[in-house]
C-alpha cells in the first residue's frame, strides 16, 4: 500500500513558500521534472560501464577519467565545484591491485595409493579470484575458522585453540551477532569488514584464505603480499563439507545460537593460483560538485547526496558495476542536472558527492567526514544511494530521531511520481546503515543520515560478478527514484521551517 502523507502536513509543507510565487516555482519544477527521461539516464550508464573505464577501479587511470567525465558533465549543467582548490575534485592517494588473469582453484583428493586426484573450478561460476590477494601459490589444508573474527573484548574468537600457520582458512562473511538494529551491534560492526578479516588471518600466520560466497572476493580484502585469496561459491564449500556429517550453514547456525566458535581443521586440501600486480602509486578522489543556496544564512546549511562512482574493476574479465553501483550515480546525475537548471533558487546548498573508494573500503567516505567541505552541525543529512536500479518500488530509509525528513520523498511521490514506497526510521538514537556502505561512515561519525532504495526486485543481480551490465537494470524505476530527489531536495533546501536541532 503506498504511504502517503496527511493533507495538513501537506498544506503546511506548501506554505513554506510565498504564495505570490507558488505558480511561478511549480511551473519551474515541473518543466525540469520532464526532462528527467530514461533515453539520457541509459546512454549516461552505458558511458559509465563502457570499455574505457574497465570497471572503475578506485586508484587507477580509468577511475580518474571517469571522474573527469562526471565533473564535465556537472560543469556543462550549472554545478559549481566545491572541492579542492576550486576544483571538482577532494583527492587522496590509493594504492590498487591488477588482477592479470583469473588464477585458478583445485581441489587435491590424495588417494589410499597414494595417487592425487585433482578437481578444478570453473571461473566465474564456482570461485572468484581475490581482486587484492597476492600473487602466487598455495596448497594446503583447509581450515574451518567461522566469521574469522577475534573480539577479545566480546567474548569471542574464532582462531582460539586452533592452528592456521601456514594453512589456508575459509571463513564466512558479516558476524555472529546478526540483529543490526539492536545498539550492541555496533560493537561488532569493526568485525565486519572484508579488510579486517584478511588482516586476522594474516596475524594468525594463515597462508591463503576462502571466502564463502565467491563474488565476494572484492577490493576492500586489504593486501598483503604474504596471503593468497580466492572466494568461493556452493560448489567447492559443498566439497570441502563432503563426508563430515555437517554443513556450514548448520555449523553457523549453531554458531549465532550459542556464540561459541565452531572452528575445525576439515582435512580438505586445496591449492590456490594468483596472478596480480600492486601499484602503489594509485591516484584516486571523490567528485564534489555543489548548488549554492541563495538566501544569506541558509546558504551556510547543506543537504548532501552521495553514492560511490567505483566499481569493483576487472579480474580477468570486466565488472562494469551498472547496478552497483552505476545505478546510484545516474540518479544522482539527473537529479543534478535538473535542478542545475531549473532556474529555481535555492534557499540551501545542495552538494552532489560521487564517492571514490567504497568498494576498496568506503575510502572516499570516510576522507570526506575526516575532510569536510562543510562543517557537520550545518548539514541537514546526508543521503546515501547504493543499487538503486531494480525493482518497481521506493524506499527511503533514515533513523527515528529525524523521521521528518522522509516527509520530502513520500510527498514528492505522491503528487508526481505515484510509486508504492516504503519508509522506515526504526533505529533509536544515531546509529543506522549497512557496515559496508558508505551510509554507516556518515552515520557513525554523527551525520543525519539517509538511504533511498527500491523494492520488488526483480531482475537478476550479477552483484560484484560479470554480467553487471546496463542490461540488468530497471531503467523506469531510476528515471522515477531521479525524479523524486529532484523534488524533494528542491523543497527540503527552500523549506525555511525545516531546523537542524
Amino acid at each position: 500500500m503506498k504511504k502517503t502523507l496527511p493533507l495538513l502536513l501537506l498544506f503546511s509543507l506548501s506554505l513554506t513558500l510565498p504564495l505570490k510565487s507558488q505558480g511561478d516555482y511549480e511551473a519551474k519544477l515541473l518543466k525540469q521534472f520532464h526532462t528527467i527521461n530514461s533515453q539520457d539516464m541509459m546512454s549516461w550508464l552505458e558511458k559509465l560501464c563502457s570499455p574505457e573505464f574497465n570497471g572503475r577501479l578506485t586508484g587507477t587511470p580509468e577511475f580518474l577519467k571517469v571522474a573527469d567525465w562526471v565533473a564535465g558533465n556537472l560543469k556543462e549543467w550549472g554545478v559549481k565545484p566545491a572541492g579542492d582548490n576550486g576544483s571538482y575534485f577532494q583527492k587522496f592517494d590509493f594504492p590498487y591491485t591488477v588482477v592479470n588473469d583469473p588464477g585458478s582453484l583445485t581441489l587435491n583428493l590424495t588417494q589410499t595409493d597414494g595417487s592425487v586426484i585433482r578437481k578444478n573450478y570453473t571461473y566465474p561460476e564456482e570461485y572468484f579470484p581475490g581482486m587484492n590477494s597476492g600473487s602466487g601459490e598455495i596448497t594446503s589444508d583447509v581450515v574451518f575458522v567461522g566469521f574469522g573474527v577475534t573480539a577479545p573484548e566480546l567474548n569471542y574468537d574464532d582462531y582460539k585453540g586452533i592452528d592456521v600457520k601456514g594453512k589456508i582458512v575459509l571463513m564466512n562473511r558479516d558476524v555472529p551477532y546478526t540483529d543490526p538494529r539492536n545498539p550492541e551491534y555496533k560493537k561488532w560492526v569493526g568485525y565486519c569488514y572484508h579488510q579486517y578479516k584478511l588482516q586476522n588471518a594474516v596475524k594468525h600466520g594463515a597462508a591463503g584464505m576462502l571466502y564463502i560466497e565467491g563474488n565476494l572476493s572484492n577490493p576492500n580484502i586489504s593486501y598483503d603480499p604474504s596471503i593468497i585469496v580466492c572466494g568461493i561459491g556452493p560448489q567447492p564449500l559443498a566439497d570441502i563439507f563432503a563426508g563430515l556429517k555437517t554443513t556450514n550453514k548448520e555449523i553457523i547456525e549453531k554458531i549465532i545460537k550459542t556464540m561459541k566458535p565452531g572452528s575445525f581443521n576439515t582435512g580438505k586440501n586445496f591449492t590456490i593460483k594468483a596472478n596480480t600486480t600492486r601499484h602503489p602509486e594509485g591516484k584516486a578522489c571523490s567528485v564534489v560538485g555543489m548548488i549554492e543556496g541563495s538566501d544569506p544564512v541558509l546558504k551556510n546549511e547543506v543537504i548532501i547526496i552521495g553514492g560511490h562512482l567505483d566499481a569493483v574493476g576487472n579480474a580477468g574479465k570486466v565488472v562494469n558495476g551498472a547496478l552497483d553501483n552505476g545505478s546510484g550515480i545516474i540518479d544522482i546525475m539527473g537529479a543534478a542536472r535538473a535542478m542545475g537548471q531549473s532556474g529555481i533558487q535555492l534557499k540551501r546548498s545542495v552538494m552532489f558527492l560521487f564517492l571514490g573508494g567504497e568498494e576498496t573500503g568506503l575510502i572516499g567516505s570516510k576522507f570526506y567526514v575526516d575532510n569536510p567541505i562543510f562543517p557537520k552541525v550545518k548539514t541537514i543529512t546526508y543521503i546515501n544511494l547504493d543499487m538503486v536500479g531494480n525493482g518497481t518500488g521506493l524506499a527511503v530509509n533514515t533513523g527515528s530521531p529525524y523521521k521528518e525528513l522522509l516527509s520530502y520523498f513520500v510527498k514528492a511521490d505522491s503528487m508526481y511520481i505515484h510509486r508504492t514506497i516504503q519508509t522506515s526510521a526504526p533505529v533509536p538514537g544515531s546509529y543506522y546503515g549497512r557496515p559496508r556502505s558508505d551510509e554507516v561512515v556518515f552515520s557513525m561519525a554523527g551525520y543525519r543520515t539517509m538511504s533511498i532504495g527500491t523494492t520488488d526486485w526483480y531482475k537478476k543481480v550479477y552483484y560484484h560478478l560479470p554480467g553487471d551490465n546496463p542490461d540488468a537494470v530497471t531503467i523506469d524505476i531510476m528515471e522515477d527514484v531521479s525524479k523524486m530527489i529532484y523534488v524533494a531536495l528542491t523543497n527540503m533546501a527552500n523549506d525555511t521551517s525545516l531546523s537542524l536541532k
